[in-house]
């Protein structure tokens, strides 16, 4: 009798123990795949956040080709983000330096459909496309993208490898060997991980997150402890089996207390909840319902419903999504759908979820049903308040647009999209900066408002002007508010220039007529004098240019016969040198005495320019050839961008090609060797915009508008030893507005220069010399 007693001990303790042992590796098996999950969330939001950066580098680099930003300005502006450049100059680099690395990436992401790509080099690639522009690049390195590695995370951006988009997998071998060749990677390599990744939308790049998985955890270690102490229940129940025996109708009374207890307690707080249990069976298509549950639907508890019935208490605008969710429970396992059960006054909302467990019969699902009637009418709620404030920013007569904590675009109305030309621009989560640098193509001015210093005035180019106001909002968040005030200006500027007339009328009465008399002919006199003054001086410098250019000729001619040693040598070379200065010299001054020449003829009414149909690339490029030999010489490059499809214009030929000259010349002398000029040509609204652009000295702020007077030249120049009379901007700016156009100059100290001509299409506009000089005065 012992021994067979033993033996069933035994027996038990052994099947115990295997039981125990399958429950540890099933909870184990759970808890990695609840980790697995977790760490696809992550995954995913990594990636939905590189997505969204990568999503405002591409719209701060195309708006800063649009609006003609030099793209070191661009990458200053952009977090994350050191170098942008044009593909073209991307390929033309050194083989084997970080911009060749990222061409050749950017290359192969092009042929595949890609805009974001990973450079051998180690850096993310962002890729921009647009019509009329050439492709441009975006480099960043890959860490600055990534966020700081915790103790037990690693983030990695991934090329090729073995994961699928979306999936997560435990990894058993080294980080190293796990992953692809091409990746980027933050963190410490780990012997044991779970590794879960998500694509990145626009390119083959996927975003993963690693964590390490050890073989033992203290869950574990729990675990064992927990089922030992299981294992070791059996033996000393059975041990004391005999005393349980005696003493089982006590036991059995107590347990039952105890269950009615534990029972009325959890229907207590299932009441409390208002949730009840519920089975539900596939193969058979019933269900059974706890009488909370049932309460909740209408229904009769603890009896067998067929889903029909179940159905037919449901509104009919819920029906499909819960029959639906019913016949894919067998094969997932899972189930969960909210719906609005019908026969209740009021409005009621049921959620039912349940799922595969130990305690449910073969093949049925048990779970809860619960009253969601408050999250439902609350999120409801939620939906109306959100729908009736965006109703209230469109209807907001002004421009409105509301940032986030890190100054990103939630809300705005169409007036701040139609009003500032940001209509292919704007959109949900871009950056503070980027709209900024948009809007600037829509502003004509900013006057600063004295009273408040969060306040300014903004006129646009269509001639309305907008008070822009930026306040924070609680959280660090910005809110802009633009209000219409053309009409305050309007009357305001009214107001000044009555103010001005009444005072000047007031002026006009306190004199005498006599003093009025006397003035207006000394004014006459002082008028005539001035007159006759100019006229002299443009006659003088008229016939004195002509004169001395007759003498010039002379002596550059024998000059270059003796530095070229035309009819034998010299004898000393200093001679051939000496000869060479002289030719130098004397061409210079040949080109000053033209340009006073020049601005004489204007300055006198004797300049004229003969319009016809020109393609404005022909005269640009002939002034680009003829300097490209002399600004190269001094070891500076000069690049040409004009695009093929450019329209005619109404101009002379010989003026553009002039003033196109002129503006290489001074840009070629304030650029250092090394440096680079562009001249660009480009369609802009009604008009072709002509730009040379340096990476000279620039000019300071406070000194541009002096720029353009004839003889006019800035102070820091004279101190470099730059020679010039400050004519060629002058004969620039004049021969621009003899077309209709006019001259612009945008400069930056330490950083270069840009100098655009802007000429009208049609010639509209075109006056002659004297009337320029007129205006001018």
């Amino acid at each position: 009798m012992t021994k067979r007693l033993g033996l069933a001990i035994a027996a038990l303790l052994a099947l115990e123990a295997a039981a125990l042992g399958i429950k540890a590796w099933e909870e184990r098996q759970s808890a990695d795949l609840m980790a697995l999950e977790a760490l696809q969330r992550e995954a995913v939001a990594l990636s939905a956040r590189i997505d969204d950066k990568a999503g405002a580098v591409a719209s701060a680099i195309s708006v800063g080709q649009r609006s003609g930003t030099p793209r070191a300005r661009v990458a200053s502006s952009l977090d994350g983000v050191d170098v942008v450049l044009s593909l073209r100059d991307a390929a033309a680099a050194e083989e084997g330096s970080r911009e060749k690395r990222a061409a050749e990436a950017a290359v192969d992401a092009i042929s595949s459909g890609d805009d974001i790509a990973v450079s051998a080099g180690g850096d993310v690639v962002f890729i921009v496309e647009e019509t009329g522009f050439p492709t441009a690049l975006g480099l960043a390195p890959a860490q600055a993208w990534l966020p700081s590695a915790q103790a037990d995370r690693r983030n990695t951006l991934v090329g090729a490898q073995r994961f699928g988009v979306g999936e997560a997998r435990l990894a058993e071998q080294a980080a190293s060997a796990t992953l692809g060749p091409a990746q980027i990677q933050s963190g410490e390599n780990m012997l044991r991980a779970s590794t879960a990744c998500a694509p990145l939308g626009g390119s083959g790049l996927h975003a993963c997150v690693t964590q390490p998985s050890p073989l033992f955890t203290p869950g574990d270690i729990l675990r064992l402890v927990t089922y030992g102490l299981l294992l070791a229940a059996p033996l000393l129940a059975i041990l004391g089996l005999i005393n349980i025996v005696s003493a089982s109708g006590r036991a059995r009374d107590s347990a039952d207390r105890e269950a009615r207890s534990a029972k009325a307690g959890l229907d207590l707080v299932m009441s409390g909840a208002k949730a009840g249990s519920w089975i539900w069976n596939p193969a058979t298509q019933t269900a059974e319902f706890s009488p909370m549950a049932a309460e909740l639907l209408g229904l009769e508890a603890d009896a067998p419903c067929h889903v029909d019935t179940l159905l037919s208490l449901i509104s009919e605008a819920d029906r499909r999504a819960v029959r639906a969710s019913l016949e894919g429970a067998a094969a997932s396992s899972y189930l969960q759908v909210s719906f609005a059960p019908e026969g209740f006054q009021g409005r009621r909302f049921v959620e039912l979820r349940a799922s595969a467990n130990d305690q449910a019969p073969e093949g049925a699902l048990t779970g809860i049903a619960m009253d969601v009637t408050e999250q439902r009418l609350s999120d409801m709620r939620l939906r109306v308040a959100e729908k009736r404030l965006r109703s209230a920013i469109e209807g907001f007569a002004g421009p409105f647009a509301l940032w986030d904590e890190r100054r990103r675009l939630l809300y705005w109305n169409r007036a701040y999209a139609t009003l500032f030309g940001l209509e292919d621009i704007v959109r949900q989560g871009i950056s503070f900066d980027t709209v900024e640098m948009a809007k600037a193509g829509a502003v004509r001015r900013i006057q600063e408002d004295g009273s408040d210093k969060t306040s300014e005035y903004v006129e646009l180019h269509t001639g309305r002007w907008l008070k822009v106001v930026q306040r924070p909002t609680p959280g660090d968040g910005l809110m802009t508010i633009a209000l219409d005030v053309t009409e305050n200006r309007r009357n305001q500027n009214l107001l000044q220039e009555q103010k001005r007339k009444l005072k000047t009328l007031v002026t006009k009465l306190e004199r005498s007529e006599g003093q009025a008399s006397e003035l207006a002919a000394k004014y006459a006199e002082e008028k005539q004098k001035a007159e006759h003054a100019a006229n002299t001086k443009s006659a003088f410098l008229a016939n004195m240019s002509h004169e001395l250019r007759t003498p010039l000729n002379a002596i550059n001619g024998f000059s270059q016969i003796l530095s070229e040693e035309l009819y034998g040598p010299l004898g000393d070379e200093r001679y051939a040198q000496y000869a060479g200065d002289i030719l130098t010299s004397g061409q210079h001054l040949l080109e000053l005495i033209n340009d006073i020449l020049d601005m004489a003829k204007i300055e006198a009414g004797k300049m004229t320019i003969s319009l016809a149909p020109i393609d404005p690339t022909e005269p640009t490029d002939a002034a680009v050839r003829m300097m490209r030999q002399k600004v190269e010489a001094k070891g500076i490059s000069l690049v040409l961008d004009a695009p093929t499809d450019l329209p005619e214009i109404s101009a002379d030929h010989r003026a553009i090609r002039q003033m196109v000259l002129n503006l290489i010349s001074n840009a070629m002398k304030f650029t250092d060797e090394g440096g680079r000029i562009t001249v660009a040509v480009r369609l802009q609204d009604d008009q072709v915009r002509i730009s040379v652009t340096d990476t000279g000295i620039g000019i300071p702020k406070d000194q541009i508008a002096r720029l353009g007077r004839p003889f006019e030249q800035i102070s820091e120049t004279r101190d470099r030893n730059f020679d010039g009379t400050g004519l060629g901007l002058a004969l620039t700016k004049s021969y621009a507005g003899m077309h209709g156009g006019r001259l612009g100059i945008a400069s930056e100290v330490g950083r270069g220069t840009r100098v655009s001509i802007y000429l009208p299409i049609d010639g509209r506009g075109a006056t002659e010399s004297k009337d320029i000089m007129s205006a001018a005065e």
